[in-house]
């Protein structure tokens, strides 16, 4: 049985890699930190940066999720990049258009 192996710590380990992994690689570390930034928020609920970072961030996890279900109901894998970009242009238009209309 053959197994892949990569050498993550050299930069030639990432060639190949695809744009499906990076999706779930971002979506993972989004996950941990947005772990890290709620207790932030609900240490001081009314910092201005942990309000900023728990809703991009919450953005980011969820638009990924939904693109990995997107695909998961049967979505052709070919548009693996052109959900994954759909979903991180949706992500900053829903931030910009969320944080702008905190201010009015």
């Amino acid at each position: 049985m053959a197994r892949l192996r990569r050498e993550w710590v050299a930069p030639e380990g990432w060639r190949g890699t695809g744009t499906g992994m990076w999706a779930w690689l971002l979506q993972r570390a989004a996950a941990l930190a947005l772990i890290v930034v709620i207790g932030l928020h609900l240490a001081n609920p009314f910092s201005r940066p942990a309000q900023a970072l728990l809703l991009a961030l919450v953005l980011l996890h969820g638009l990924l999720g939904l693109r990995a279900v997107l695909l998961d109901f049967g979505l052709p894998l070919r548009l693996h990049r052109a959900l994954f970009a759909g979903a991180m242009v949706l992500a900053v238009i829903l931030f910009a258009g969320f944080w702008l209309w905190r201010w009015y």
